[in-house]
């Protein structure tokens, strides 16, 4: 494992206990949801994190290393770049926040129990952002990669050499999948930890339209937890080639739509709820029916890059509708963008084995 490696560990697990230091605050001001919802994404990035760990040291699986080279110094390098900008963000926020004579002012955001249809909307449509992983995964990537090859026969052949994009599409993919998730994580996790730790000096104050009451304190927010869910799966499953990449994108488009059509549908027309929740039933047949759909059509998308036998064409999307549908009933304070991609991808990829 060579430096840039050890240097990307080194700041995936910080992110990682900086997350299981929020956990305990939240514990201390018995904040049982945002605990709850927490811990959970702190586990889950750290087993996924040491997973990856031994899959590339232990048992010799890929590389040897978490990412190769261009993308671990360019993952490196933006987040060098990030942390500065950021900062600065932050120091305007400050500055302006103290310039305010009505301090009773600066804070205030609409919080909603309940977000208006409008702003579930929009929190559901940026959802769909995570099906640009499976466009790099089997159709940008390949793009990309072409790209560089041409680029490269421009460079002297001593630098060209330090370069590991050639050779097999998925395994180029999937470091550049790694690298653009992992850079959206690491963005993404350090903004909300600002938001949580020092809300008055928070930059993105109008993001906080977006969450509801209950994610405006010490919880971490939905795009943390899909973030979480999307990278751990990632860095896990999508070693195996190319069964894993499969699975993944099958499992994230599921949950992307059957979250999706379950809670619209259940918000506009559903009528019946679900104990005392404000899920509702109609919601929950609609969002596994979608998920399964969706399920089904992906796989056939995908049919050129893995060969499905007819049995686990149908189960394998059957059993994530069913998952999403009892995960949607179980109602969990853990985040569904979290339990939905963690939960699906696991077991989905353990029963295509005998299936795929």
């Amino acid at each position: 494992m060579n430096i840039f490696s050890i240097i990307i560990f080194s700041i995936l697990y910080t992110y990682g206990f900086i997350i299981f230091y929020i956990t305990y605050l939240a514990r201390k001001n018995k904040e049982k949801g945002a605990f709850i919802n927490n811990l959970s994404n702190g586990l889950v990035l750290i087993t996924s994190i040491t997973v990856n760990l031994i899959l590339i040291k232990i048992l010799n699986i890929s590389n040897k290393e978490f990412l190769v080279f261009p993308f671990n110094i360019l993952l490196i390098g933006l987040i060098g770049f990030y942390l500065p900008l950021f900062y600065l963000f932050i120091s305007r926020e400050k500055h302006r926040v103290k310039n305010i004579k009505n301090r009773e002012k600066k804070n205030e955001t609409p919080s909603f129990t309940e977000l208006p249809l409008k702003y579930d909307i929009y929190r559901k449509l940026t959802h769909l952002v995570v099906l640009g992983i499976v466009f790099f995964y089997f159709t940008l990537g390949f793009l990309i990669q072409n790209l560089f090859v041409y680029i490269l026969e421009y460079i002297p052949d001593f630098i060209s050499e330090l370069f590991h994009i050639g050779g097999d599409i998925m395994v180029f993919t999937q470091n550049l999948v790694i690298f653009l998730v992992g850079i959206s994580l690491l963005g993404l996790l350090t903004a909300d930890i600002v938001r949580i730790l020092t809300p008055e000096i928070y930059p993105l104050k109008p993001v906080n339209q977006l969450l509801r009451q209950k994610e405006l304190h010490l919880r971490l927010g939905p795009h943390i937890s899909m973030s979480i869910g999307c990278f751990s799966i990632i860095i896990i499953y999508g070693l195996i080639q190319p069964k894993g990449p499969v699975i993944i994108c099958t499992s994230m488009v599921m949950s992307i739509f059957g979250d999706m059509t379950s809670n619209l549908i259940g918000r506009t027309i559903g009528r019946r709820r679900i104990r005392k929740t404000n899920k509702t039933y109609e919601g929950l047949i609609s969002g596994i029916i979608i998920a399964f759909i969706s399920g089904l059509v992906l796989l056939y998308l995908l049919r050129s890059f893995y060969k499905f036998s007819l049995l686990g064409f149908f189960l394998i999307p059957l059993v994530g509708a069913l998952i999403i549908g009892l995960l949607d009933y179980l109602d969990l304070e853990i985040d569904d963008n979290l339990s939905y991609n963690f939960s699906l991808s696991t077991v989905l990829f353990f029963i295509s084995i005998p299936l795929l």
